[in-house]
């Protein structure tokens, strides 16, 4: 009788932990949607104020700070480096904090944000959840299917393809991110990479 009732008892406490482990994880692709959220409010009030791109503003320094790198002023973010002076210049415009993992913020869902005008097939300014680049153009993933969808769903239209957030398949997946107008729900592997439009 001690026995069932110490197995019924680890059942229940492992039951919770699964529980709570997916209330976190909730938590952190909704708090992901919140950042991006707060990203794009920065940015715009960056481009009110000095009129062009964070990253690519030609007169930060003179504008902004002293220790900070002028961008090209050619309206585009395209390699690492660019990306990475996107987020020096919003930060040191005192519009937002955030942490940083070299150079670039960390997501709460995991991974963290570069920054890219040159993403294929998806014309305009994107901040990219991903788990790595080295180039700016193609990204490592950092979100299976399901949780890219929960994002997406949460803030814009669900659909991989179209609206405000896209999906894209990372650079080394195994599996697919989606199919045709659907999040591939089925594959739990980390083969996706969010877009989210800013320009």
């Amino acid at each position: 009788m001690e026995v069932a009732i110490a197995i019924a008892v680890i059942g229940l406490i492992a039951g919770f932990a699964l529980k709570g482990r997916e209330l976190i994880r909730v938590a952190g692709l909704r708090a992901a949607g919140d950042q991006v959220n707060a990203f794009r409010v920065a940015i715009r009030s960056f481009v009110d104020k000095y009129g062009a791109l964070p990253g690519d503003f030609a007169n930060a320094r003179e504008m902004i700070g002293d220790s900070l790198q002028n961008g090209r002023g050619d309206g585009i973010i395209s390699s690492p480096e660019d990306a990475k002076l996107f987020w020096k210049h919003l930060e040191a415009a005192d519009l937002i904090s955030f942490e940083t993992v070299n150079g670039y913020p960390i997501s709460k869902a995991g991974g963290f944000y570069s920054v890219s005008s040159v993403v294929s097939g998806c014309p305009g300014t994107w901040i990219i959840l991903c788990g790595g680049t080295s180039d700016n153009r193609n990204f490592v993933g950092a979100l299976s299917p399901e949780d890219a969808f929960c994002i997406d769903k949460n803030n814009d239209d669900g659909n991989p393809n179209t609206g405000e957030i896209r999906a894209i398949r990372s650079s080394t997946a195994s599996g697919e991110c989606f199919v045709g107008s659907r999040y591939n729900v089925k594959n739990k592997n980390k083969d996706c990479v969010l877009l989210f439009r800013i320009w």
